[in-house]
Parts: C-alpha cells; structure tokens; sequence
C-alpha cells in the first residue's frame, strides 16, 4: 500500500508539473503577441513624436506618450475580439501582476516627475533644474526592463531574460547616444534635441518588446 501511494504522490507531481509546463507555454504565447504589439505601438510612436516634435520646434507633443497605455488597451482588446478567454492560471497571474505593478510604477513616477519638472523649469534656475530635474525615459526604460527581465524568469525563458538586461545596458550606459554624437555633425545634434528621448524609446522598444515579442510568438 505504501508503494501505491507513493506511486500516486509521484503521478500527482508529474500531472502538475506537466500542467504548469502547459500553462507557461500558453502564457509565453499571450505575453509574446503583447509584447511585439506593445513594442510595434511603441516604435511607431516614436516615429510620430519625434516628428511632430522636430516639425514644430517644440517638445509638446511628448504628452502624446500619457496615450501610449490607453492606445494598447484599444488596440489589445480589438485583437483578442473574438478570441475565447483562457482560464487564469498562477503562472498568467504572475506575469499579469508583474507588469501591472511595474507599469503602474512607471506611469505614476511619469506624470509626477513631468509636474516637478514642469514647476521647476518655470520657478526654479536653469541650474536648479539641472540637478533637481527627474529623468523620466531612464527610469521608466529601466523599469520596463526588468518587468521583460523578471517575465522571462517566471516563465524560464533565459533568452528573454537577457533581452531585458541587453536593452538596460544599451541604453543605460549611453552606448547608443555616444555613437550618434560621433556620427552626427553638430547642425543635426542640435536637431536631435526635438526628438530625445524618441530615439532611445524606439531603440527599447526594439530590442526590449518585438524581438522578444516575437521570438515568444513563434514557440512551439
């Protein structure tokens, strides 16, 4: 009799682990159509922004990123119309909870720092907003980061862990902006400064959310 229970224990493992593998292929394959989404949205953005930037002289038209969320709501929900809902498994909460957390994080730390920065550029010296200014594409890339970092551990895929780190070093570590200001005459840098942090968004949103959107989509 002990030999069959343990037999049973032994099954009852196997059934959940198989269950969990499952699971974390389903979800692997929602999470990779909305990251490529998300990062298609992100790039054409970008483009769009930097644009309207560069056309009118002004930054104004980076309040078109407090958008960005309700655009991928639209955009996801159209998408997922006539599809049957999959039933809430502990691995899709996890990665549903990630990035809800994290984005909630991002878009709070967005729209205060844009307020503080906005009060200090009017009250405040130009030096005093230098060193008090809130840096908020940093930040909100980092954040993003490591949500791509921490989806790919729960969901064991080491590749999309290191998309996550890859995309924090490029752009953290000013690699990309070193090579621009080497390969741009001075005329277009000064042009540059319309569209920053576009660049930088585009470049994220392209080795941190398609590729790895993609690469997700396309699993077995």
């Amino acid at each position: 009799m002990e030999e069959n229970m343990e037999l049973t224990a032994e099954r009852s493992l196997e059934i959940i682990t198989e269950q969990l593998e499952k699971s974390r292929r389903a979800v692997s394959k929602d999470t990779g159509e909305w990251l490529f989404v998300t990062g298609l949205i992100a790039m054409i953005m970008s483009v769009i922004v930097a644009s309207a930037n560069l056309l009118s002289r002004t930054p104004l038209f980076h309040l078109l990123w407090f958008t960005f969320p309700l655009i991928i709501w639209l955009v996801m929900k159209y998408i997922n119309r006539n599809r049957v809902p999959v039933p809430e498994s502990f691995v899709g909460t996890l990665v549903r909870k990630t990035w809800y957390t994290i984005l909630a994080f991002a878009l709070v730390y967005a729209v205060i720092a844009t307020v503080w920065n906005f009060v200090l550029q009017h009250y405040e010296s130009p030096e005093v907003f230098l060193h008090a200014g809130m840096h908020i594409t940093p930040t909100v890339i980092t954040l993003l980061a490591v949500a791509v970092s921490v989806t790919g551990l729960i969901l064991k895929k080491r590749s999309l862990v290191w998309f996550g780190l890859l995309s924090f070093v490029i752009l953290r570590c000013g690699f990309f902006s070193i090579i621009l200001s080497r390969l741009l005459p001075p005329m277009a840098l000064t042009k540059l400064s319309f569209i920053q942090p576009c660049e930088l968004i585009f470049l994220f949103a392209l080795v941190g959310l398609t590729l790895p959107g993609l690469m997700l989509k396309k699993q077995k």
